[in-house]
C-alpha cells in the first residue's frame, strides 16, 4: 500500500504532462482550491494509513488524476501543496 501514494503522484505528473502538450485544461481560483482539498485529501488518507486510509485513498487518487487532466497549469496546481501543509498543520495542532 505504501508504495502505491507514489506511483498515483507519478501517475498524475504523466496525465499532468500529456494535458498540458495537448493544450487542455482551465484557469481560476477555483481549480486552485480543488486542488487543495485534493492535496488535503491524499495526506489524509497517507496519514491514516490502514485505517481509515484505505477509504480516502481511491477518492484522492480519483481527485488528483482528474485534476491532473483538467487544470494542469502550475497556477492551479500550487494548490496542492497549500493543501498538504494545511492537512499537516492540522495534525500538528491537535
Amino acid at each position: 500500500m505504501i508504495v502505491l501514494w507514489p506511483l498515483a503522484l507519478a501517475g498524475a505528473v504523466v496525465l499532468l504532462v500529456k494535458s498540458r502538450q495537448r493544450g487542455l485544461g482551465r484557469r481560476g481560483w477555483l481549480w486552485s482550491a480543488a486542488w487543495a482539498l485534493a492535496g488535503a485529501l491524499f495526506v489524509l488518507s497517507l496519514v491514516t494509513g490502514f485505517s481509515v486510509g484505505l477509504y480516502f485513498f481511491p477518492a484522492a487518487v480519483f481527485a488528483i488524476f482528474w485534476l491532473a487532466v483538467h487544470a494542469p497549469h502550475w497556477r492551479e496546481l500550487a494548490g496542492f501543496p497549500v493543501g498538504v501543509a494545511v492537512t499537516v498543520l492540522v495534525f500538528l495542532l491537535v
